[in-house]
């Protein structure tokens, strides 16, 4: 009995600190809160790192294998800007594709029941008839804003946006 209840408390305390990481708390607290009228669900925190929370630990949300947003522009990050409707292509290193379409914000997921991929990925995304294709490929990490953040500069192309707000693509 004594033996079954040191475990129950060894089980509890492991997974104690896997709730509790400090890295990872700190990480989400740097998002800042939710946008005002914004709940959570699939339309929050659109161009935001997705997979910061959604990366299957206990007590997270549910896990994404890939995640991102889509903008019409790259000027404006906001709901009002997501490129709803795009399709997004995704091929992984095996050939294996998937494809997910953005809601109307922009946003877009894939969980690891649709499909998990074997890095690197490469991505297209169509929208109002043009397809953009990512001049590079996704290495290990599934979350577009991982790398697609604002500004653009030397360590971020910027977020991940199909044109240039004049009908261009960039």
């Amino acid at each position: 009995m004594k033996r079954a209840a040191l475990l129950v408390a060894s089980a509890s305390m492991a997974l104690g600190a896997l709730a509790c990481d400090p890295v990872h708390s700190n990480e989400v607290d740097a998002l800042g809160g939710e946008a005002s009228g914004v709940g959570t669900g699939p339309t929050h925190r659109p161009g935001q790192p997705c997979l910061l929370c959604h990366d299957g630990k206990i007590g997270d949300p549910p896990q994404f294998n890939v995640a991102g947003t889509v903008f019409v522009t790259p000027y404006v990050i906001a709901p009002e800007n997501g490129a709803g409707g795009a399709i997004v292509k995704m091929t992984d290193a095996t050939g294996a594709s998937h494809a997910a379409t953005t809601n109307d914000v922009g946003n877009f997921y894939v969980t690891p029941n649709e499909w998990t991929p074997a890095y690197p990925i490469t991505v297209e995304v169509d929208y109002g008839g043009v397809t953009t294709t990512m001049k590079s490929h996704i290495g290990r990490d599934g979350s577009c804003a991982g790398c697609h953040f604002n500004p653009a500069g030397p360590s971020s192309p910027g977020p991940v946006a199909v044109g240039w707000g004049d009908g261009g693509v960039p």
